[in-house]
């Protein structure tokens, strides 16, 4: 009785630990939002939440029902130049996915438990594909990033104020940070305050820089100062930054090739084991004994692997 409920409780687990990652991923961002009330007003940051909900046409009173499956699935509903693929296609995508599991699982486990596996698949292929796009279009924006704070350096040395600075921005630099940059000049223009403008940039795309940028703008603008001396220190540490991340990206290549050849591994010897010796890999499939080591040799290869990826994730951030 005890072998027959190990492979479903085996699949919860992994599915319980998938949220669990995904509920780990966002602590920091909202640790660093804590620390953002210390220098943006509480009023400020509403006013940007609400800006930043707002461009989402979607009808009253549905709001949180959107945000919280836009959250769910790791949606780019506020960043249409995000999206590489059409989102129907990426929900065609999630749904093939998790047919394409509930058919695995029916020659492991019952049709109920194939259900929940099928579903859990279907999501996380879904933020899988919309977590792609993201980090795409943030790489998009870091890699701009230099060039954006130069250019507002530039334009303040001129004596120009920072709105016009971002102007200058939103009319100079290639996309996406021409399109993100018109947003936040129209939201200046609609009387909101250059940092809270950035704060809502940064709570669209997630790049912590723009954080960093805002906070340095909201100082400067409460305690007074030389501005074009302020950005051209934030310039400096910008660029800091991104010679710190390429570094620690470049020396986790080694962990990273480790790995996919680990993860590699047991396929490789797998199917020269079922080239050799066919009759001994077919136990696995033919015997239910083997059928759940089987279950159990995949799902402890997939918690290895997610365990590679965070070590690896955590060494790397920011």
């Amino acid at each position: 009785m005890l072998a027959d409920l190990l492979l479903p409780l085996a699949l919860l687990l992994l599915i319980a630990i998938g949220f669990v990652l995904v509920f780990k991923a966002s602590r920091d961002k909202k640790e660093l939002q804590k620390r953002l009330f210390n220098v943006v007003p509480t009023a400020g940051l509403q006013q940007t939440n609400r800006q930043a909900m707002a461009v989402v046409r979607i009808r009253p009173g549905t709001e949180s029902k959107f945000a919280m499956l836009a959250r769910l699935l790791k949606m780019p509903a506020d960043l249409p130049l995000a999206h590489v693929l059409p989102p129907p296609l990426v929900f065609v995508i999630g749904i093939i996915g998790g047919g394409l599991a509930f058919l695995v699982s029916l020659l492991l486990v019952s049709e109920t438990t194939s259900v929940f596996v099928a579903l859990g698949t279907g999501i996380m292929t879904i933020r899988s594909v919309f977590g792609w796009e993201i980090e795409r279009y943030r790489m998009k924006l870091v890699r701009q990033l230099p060039d954006t704070v130069q250019l507002v350096v530039s334009a303040t040395r001129a004596g120009l104020p920072v709105s016009e600075a971002f102007r200058a921005v939103a009319e100079e630099m290639p996309s996406p940070t021409q399109e993100e940059f018109t947003r936040v000049v129209n939201e200046i223009a609609l009387g909101a305050t250059a940092d809270a403008a950035l704060l809502s940039m940064y709570y669209r795309t997630g790049v912590t820089e723009f954080a960093i940028f805002a906070v340095t703008i909201g100082v400067q603008s409460r305690s007074g100062g030389r501005l074009a001396e302020t950005i051209q220190n934030l310039a400096e540490i910008v660029r800091e930054r991104l010679v710190i991340t390429a570094r620690a990206k470049a020396l986790s290549g080694e962990a990273k090739a480790s790995g996919i050849i680990m993860g590699l591994l047991p396929f490789a010897a797998g199917g020269i084991a079922a080239i050799s010796n066919p009759q001994q890999i077919a136990i696995l499939f033919n015997d239910p004994r083997g059928t759940r080591l089987l279950a159990i040799a995949i799902v402890t290869l997939l918690m290895g692997i997610i365990t590679m990826r965070l070590l690896i994730s955590g060494a790397t951030k920011d």
